[in-house]
């Protein structure tokens, strides 16, 4: 499948709107989908590849409330290869609840184009993440975070 790409840990699927932008990004397995926007999977392979591209010019649709859309936009100013804590993305989106900033990340339809594997723990571990723990660890290796 031209949306589905393979991994270490098993398959990236994209799905694609009409318009081609991304509307989900499913870890470990494959989706089908009727458009496919070439561009888009060639960065993603890259991504993949270990090669630091920019993925946040990918257009993305987020169909979620608003409150989990402000957290997954400013997500998207994480850097590759850096991380920042529940506690630090709850002060960026102005309010306090660490575990409010934790449900909003379970919602992402779009990771990886949103990083939300690049939040973690006050401690520096790794909390809960939507693909699973051994997602959030290969992506964070991919982009070479080095975690205690």
């Amino acid at each position: 499948m031209k949306n589905t790409l393979w991994t270490d840990l098993g398959p990236v699927s994209v799905v694609f709107d009409s318009e081609g932008r991304v509307i989900r990004v499913v870890l470990g397995e494959k989706v089908s989908c009727g458009h496919v926007d070439l561009e888009v999977m060639a960065l993603l392979k890259k991504y993949f590849s270990g090669d630091k591209v920019d993925l946040s010019g990918i257009s993305v649709v987020l169909d979620v409330p608003s409150f989990t859309r402000r957290v997954l936009e400013e997500v998207r100013f994480i850097g590759w290869g850096r991380v920042v804590t529940y506690k630090e993305l709850a002060e960026r989106v102005g309010i306090k609840s660490c575990r409010a900033v934790g449900q909003a990340l379970r919602l992402n339809p779009v990771p990886v184009i949103v990083p939300c594997h690049r939040v973690i723990g006050s401690d520096g571990s790794l909390k809960g993440f939507s693909s699973g723990i051994e997602w959030k660890k290969y992506l964070l290796n991919i982009e070479g975070v080095k975690l205690p």
